[in-house]
């Protein structure tokens, strides 16, 4: 009968241990910044006027919106680590700051609370409207409502929600919100400053934040994942004007001056192009 003579031996390390890499502690890599050990400083540069009303569209429903708005030419730049995040306006038909917010770069969780803070205590608004988006394939919702038939949905820190009741619906519990105009709302609801939020439905499910501040991507101005069709984003337009006391007649319109029933040109401009860089 053979005996192994190595049967009652300890089996050798590379047999019971991983061999990934990730395993592995590496001690001579390099240790990520850890959200608490980076600053954030935020800047305004240019010209923004305080005491106003403020309009502050983010994202992508945001930078879609900005390009058939006649915001005419950038005033000022809200910087955050020299990157710059904001694009600050002054529209001839509204008496509002109008602020669109990360159309360039996106922020990371630890900086929204930052960046919204400072904005808020710079400006120091009257009262703030917010426009955004909402992942309609992951809101929860008793109905069942097909992409086309999605409704606009709204939070408030004002009582006063009955024009917004007309035409939008609430944004409902569980549903969560992870954006920077979440981090607004916040810093409103303990507040007297008055804040609305008017979300625009969205096909996509948003990408994780990312963990560290980009420099600014111009060539995200002329991808719009999603156009939305003119008449819904009038609504939201007027419901997000509404919220700041104000009834602009003015109709928004693709930059192409077209009525959305086919895919507007791609442009890269918001405003009249001009960029504090």
């Amino acid at each position: 009968m053979d005996i192994d003579p190595l049967s009652d031996t300890v089996p050798p390390r590379y047999a019971i241990e991983s061999d990934e890499e990730e395993d592995e502690v590496n001690p001579l890599g390099v240790k990520s910044p850890q959200p608490e050990d980076v600053k954030i400083e935020v800047k305004i540069l240019g010209s923004i006027t305080p005491g106003k009303c403020l309009a502050i569209a983010s994202g992508d429903a945001g930078k879609y919106w900005a390009k058939g708005a006649d915001l005419g030419e950038q005033t000022a730049s809200v910087l955050v680590n020299g990157v710059q995040i904001g694009l600050v306006f002054n529209p001839k038909w509204t008496q509002s700051n109008v602020i669109i917010s990360e159309a360039l770069s996106k922020l990371p969780l630890y900086a929204m609370h930052p960046y919204a803070t400072n904005i808020l205590e710079s400006v120091k608004p009257k009262s703030v409207s917010l426009f955004d988006s909402y992942p309609f394939p992951t809101y929860a919702s008793d109905t069942t409502t097909a992409f086309h038939e999605a409704p606009l949905r709204y939070l408030s820190t004002s009582e006063n929600t009955e024009f917004l009741d007309k035409e939008a619906e609430l944004f409902s519990p569980p549903n969560l919100l992870q954006s920077t105009s979440a981090s607004f709302l916040s810093i409103l609801g303990i507040g007297d400053v008055p804040g609305t939020l008017v979300l625009l439905p969205s096909p996509h499910i948003p990408q994780p934040s990312p963990k560290q501040i980009s420099p600014s991507n111009f060539s995200h101005l002329a991808q719009d994942d999603v156009e939305w069709p003119a008449h819904l984003v009038n609504t939201a337009q007027k419901l997000a004007f509404q919220a700041l006391g104000e009834s602009s007649t003015r109709s928004w319109q693709p930059r192409d001056g077209g009525t959305n029933e086919k895919p507007p040109k791609r442009t890269t401009e918001i405003g009249e192009g001009g960029m504090y860089i």
